[in-house]
This record gives C-alpha cells, sequence and structure tokens, in this order.
C-alpha cells in the first residue's frame, strides 16, 4: 500500500483498519459508512460505503502529539484531527464534531 509515502507515520497504534462504530449515530450522519486504513508508511486509505459505489481517497497521514494530519496530494490540503485511542476503539474529532472508529 506504499504509493505514497516511504516514511514512518509516527503512531504504529493507527496501523490497520477502523470502520466506524454504528452505535455513533451523530458520525454515522455526519460521515457516513466510513473505513480508515492505515498502513505504517503514512498512507491512509478512506472508503465511505456507499449503496451504489464506494468512494475511495488515497491520502497521507503523518501524526503530531495528539494529532492525524490527513493530506490528500490529489487535491493538497492539510486536515488536522484530534485522536485518542482506547483498546480497540479509535476516537477522531473532525471539526469539533467527535466520531467513533473501531478496529476491524
Amino acid at each position: 500500500m506504499s504509493w505514497f509515502s516511504k516514511k514512518s507515520s509516527g503512531d504504529d497504534r493507527l496501523v490497520g483498519r477502523w470502520a466506524i462504530d454504528p452505535t455513533d449515530a451523530a458520525a454515522v450522519e455526519a460521515f457516513g459508512d466510513a473505513v480508515m486504513e492505515f498502513d505504517d508508511k503514512g498512507n491512509l486509505i478512506y472508503i465511505v460505503k456507499a449503496d451504489d459505489k464506494d468512494q475511495v481517497m488515497l491520502m497521507t497521514y503523518r501524526v503530531s502529539g495528539d494529532h492525524i494530519i490527513t493530506d490528500q496530494p490529489s487535491a493538497p490540503d492539510p486536515q488536522k484531527s484530534r485522536f485518542t485511542i482506547d483498546g480497540d476503539m479509535l476516537t477522531l474529532e473532525f471539526d469539533g464534531q467527535p466520531a467513533r472508529f473501531r478496529r476491524s
């Protein structure tokens, strides 16, 4: 999965696949049925599942303190989101909206 970056992202706890927590109604309403897949090289696949066709975004990420900084090389605009990991739960805060994702 190393199509963009060759360096470490800075936090190996993120590595793996995370699916939006279906019990987090506000996050599902705001972000849809989303899945994120982080690798250890700083690459991120962000998928929003839809009935007819999934929307797939190939992105990069890095960690700075308690923030993930993501970018989409095809349309550069770095975004900074606060995150916490508690067991198999990743909580991200996008523009003030928290969203829970479960390791899958």
